[in-house]
């Protein structure tokens, strides 16, 4: 049943479900108008909007998960749904509404509104006819829609500006499904800043205006500094500092990112050499961030592999970053770029990982070395929260994939002892070290282990950590509480507690069980046993139970190497 009161916007009252004679040949998927054939009639429709009460809308249909289908089902599956989907669409449109494929796994839909309330429901009229199974003959699947919409205002626009519109409005928030989201003023307002931003992007590379850093990957155990990563910065003369998180997504939309991409090479080329020489053990690691666009494009396996020659060393030490967002419903097909990287040597890593959709099968399936888990899942760490919960699942995922996991945006001491406890090794933030330019960083390679502010050594704190590890080996839970409950007792601090007795313990065990020197069951024995009594610890630092000495304050600095 069509949606009551859809405007008229052929002279015939019939929906258009194919192009007019001698407009072209329909899709040859779904039987629909082309693009080219919407936009020609939504055009007519603009330069006839005069002489019609009501104002033109415009709605963009996409498919959620329809690259899944294509992936599990095959491409010829995808067809049968966009066909079907076509089908749908055509029976929740008023009938005198335009119906036509955009292109990919989207729709598009022309209609005239008399009002906000009737386009809102249009909109929940195509999202609601997507909710029952689609029977493609062999199987039924689910496949939800989104919707970006907008409506044409009094002042003069084209078709294609309209169809862009409704991208942006779907564009807005890609996070969840069945959702609609409308182009209004603040989005109008966002675009134009954007492109303002890309524009004077292009003239600061140009003009040499991008700077570069270099940040810090450190072992959290030793200190030792393991890698560093490139990083681009951009302080612009009038609005200071721009984040990257801005201005890296806008070089992409404006055409910049493979400019961006390239100069940062250059300069990690020239600069990454003087840090690697500091390096004593001749094993500092080069992390390059890019993008899905830039992971995609031919020249990308060249550029690194003429990298890892311009710097020296062997390509293993080259680490290829990729969002995991950038990913998002589409990780297969970059699998083969990974495998390409792979073979050249270079480890690939997910970065931002946990603000995304990957799958454990998609996980397993890509041939990556590392993750670096997103620094949103690190902000809640040093108290009771959920983000403790979901960090620490991270790590027994991983270990099992044989992926090395990295804690990204560590800010706080309590933060980075609660992350050594939870049993990660390896770091980057604030607190470890900051972005600087390649001639510090290679000062602080040179001067050995960050060990500034290093908890200091005492009787107490080595008898408790033996005792703890003995408890660990011995599974005994009760006496790793007791040894616990002592040190708390006696005075020692909940930072020194998780990272110096719970954290070592944890890590000695690991090792153990990587040598081959203790059972897995017993290694999760350990590991289970250490979480409770983190757990417990950071209870009291909440002042749950004020079990430990008040007057005493957290020690700064990184765990010792002792014990």
């Amino acid at each position: 049943m069509g949606r009551e009161g859809g405007g008229v916007i052929s002279p015939s009252p019939k929906r258009v479900a194919s192009p007019p004679a001698g407009a072209g040949d329909p899709d040859p998927v779904t039987r629909l108008p082309t693009r080219r054939q919407f936009l020609d009639r939504l055009g007519e429709e603009i330069a006839a909007a005069g002489d019609r009460t009501g104002s033109i809308a415009v709605l963009l249909v996409d498919l959620d998960g329809f690259r899944r289908v294509n992936r599990d089902h095959g491409h010829a599956a995808g067809d049968r749904l966009l066909f079907s989907a076509g089908r749908r669409l055509l029976s929740a449109v008023g009938d005198g509404d335009l119906v036509a494929r955009a292109g990919g796994d989207e729709l598009v839909v022309m209609s005239v509104v008399r009002g906000s309330s009737e386009v809102a429901e249009l909109a929940r009229a195509v999202i609601a006819a997507f909710d029952d199974p689609f029977d493609l003959g062999f199987e039924q699947l689910t496949a939800t829609a989104s919707v970006g919409l907008v409506v044409a205002g009094e002042e003069d626009t084209s078709a294609e500006s309209l169809v862009g519109d409704a991208e942006a409005a779907l564009d807005r928030d890609r996070s969840g499904t069945r959702r609609f989201e409308v182009f209004d003023a603040e989005l109008r307002e966002r675009i134009r800043y954007r492109a303002e931003i890309g524009r004077e992007l292009a003239a600061a590379l140009v003009a040499d205006g991008i700077a570069f850093r270099y940040q810090p990957i450190v072992d959290i155990a030793s200190g030792r500094i393991v890698a560093v990563e490139a990083l681009a910065r951009w302080h612009h003369p009038d609005r200071g500092a721009i984040s990257p998180e801005l201005f890296v997504p806008i070089a992409e939309e404006s055409g910049c990112g493979r400019e961006l991409l390239e100069r940062l090479l250059a300069h990690a080329a020239a600069q990454f050499p003087s840090i690697a020489a500091a390096d004593p053990t001749g094993s500092l690691a080069l992390a390059i961030n890019v993008s899905a666009s830039q992971l995609a494009s031919e020249p990308l396996v060249g550029a690194i592999r003429e990298l890892a020659v311009a710097v020296g060393v062997e390509p293993g030490r080259i680490i290829v970053e990729i969002s995991e967002s950038a990913l998002s419903g589409a990780a297969d097909s970059y699998r083969a770029r990974f495998g390409e990287l792979r073979e050249l040597g270079v480890r690939v890593s997910l970065d931002d990982f946990g603000t995304a959709s990957t799958s454990i099968a998609q996980l397993r399936s890509l041939p990556i070395d590392q993750i670096k888990l997103d620094r949103s899942f690190v902000a809640g760490l040093g108290e009771a929260s959920a983000d403790a919960a979901l960090a620490a699942g991270v790590l027994p995922l991983a270990r099992a994939l044989g992926i090395e996991v990295v804690a990204e945006g560590i800010e706080t001491e309590a933060q980075l002892a609660h992350l050594f406890a939870l049993g990660y090794r390896t770091g980057q933030g604030y607190m470890l070290a900051r972005p600087g330019l390649a001639t510090d960083v290679a000062g602080l390679v040179a001067a050995g282990p960050l060990t500034a502010n290093r908890t200091t050594e005492t009787a107490a704190l080595s008898d408790a950590r033996e005792s703890f590890r003995r408890a660990l080996v011995a599974g005994d839970a009760k006496l790793a509480e007791a040894v616990i409950t002592g040190a708390m007792v006696a005075g020692i601090d909940p930072i020194t507690l998780q990272s110096e007795i719970i954290g070592r313990a944890l890590h000695w065990i690991d090792g153990e069980w990587e040598a081959g020197r203790i059972r897995a069951a017993d290694e999760h024995l350990a590991a289970a046993i250490c979480e409770r009594q983190l757990a417990a610890v950071i209870d009291a630092q909440r002042g749950g139970e004020r079990r430990f000495a008040p007057e005493l304050a957290p020690r700064a600095g990184y765990p010792s190497r002792s014990g």
